[in-house]
């Protein structure tokens, strides 16, 4: 560590995202463990019968709730950006979610409208794909799937409303690395699916093999 950092960590200590203690990480160890008793990490495979879902497998961390939940939204909608390393270490670090990202050939976020992510300066998605992509043995699919129509915000909608606000929204810009691939796609909470599930549509009609949808918290 250089001069220059040292004199940013003095003058601006990095602090637990949690607690607001001084720590040298993102989270104190003591926070840590707090969030480690809501660990889940349940695999949910597709009723094969269920035609109105595209997606093979869905893997989610944590219910979105307390302490999770609080974390989730500082992350979106506070500007703290620098959560995504706290998240990304958090995958990489479970066996079960590293597992998949060494049989799986590329991980995709789920794509934002380009004024909506200028407006909030990041896509939270992409930015904790960037992290596990360079950590991990995947490819890092953030440009494979573009969104190509405005949407009205989801968490205003109804089950029915939301699989309508979302329909066609998306297109695949490489097909190349969507056929005969095994796709994660990755969001940071799952609510009633629909975006996800229609993401998930538009790439088996690319060719796609397998899909697992992979969030960190589920509501």
């Amino acid at each position: 560590m250089n001069f220059f950092e040292n004199a940013l960590d003095f003058l601006f200590p990095k602090i637990c995202i949690i607690c607001g203690k001084i720590d040298k990480n993102s989270i104190c160890e003591n926070c840590k463990k707090r969030i480690k008793k809501y660990e889940k990490f349940i695999l949910i495979t597709k009723d094969k019968e269920n035609s109105e879902i595209y997606y093979d497998y869905f893997l989610f961390g944590y219910s979105y709730k307390g302490l999770m939940r609080k974390i989730l939204l500082k992350y979106k909608f506070q500007g703290q950006a620098y959560i995504c390393n706290f998240f990304a270490k958090m995958l990489l670090n479970c066996k079960k979610t590293y597992d998949f990202f060494s049989f799986y050939d590329i991980m995709i976020p789920v794509p934002m409208e380009k004024q909506k992510k200028l407006a909030r300066g990041y896509n939270q998605a992409e930015l904790i794909v960037d992290i596990i992509a360079k950590n991990a043995q995947i490819s890092n699919g953030k440009n494979v799937i573009c969104k190509i129509k405005n949407t009205k915000t989801q968490s205003l909608l109804n089950y029915r409303e939301r699989q309508d606000n979302v329909k066609n929204a998306f297109f695949v810009s490489q097909i190349e690395n969507v056929k005969n691939k095994r796709i994660i796609l990755f969001d940071d909470i799952y609510t009633t699916g629909a975006t996800v599930n229609e993401i998930s549509r538009i790439l088996k009609e690319n060719g796609a093999e397998k899909i697992l949808v992979l969030v960190i918290a589920k509501d």
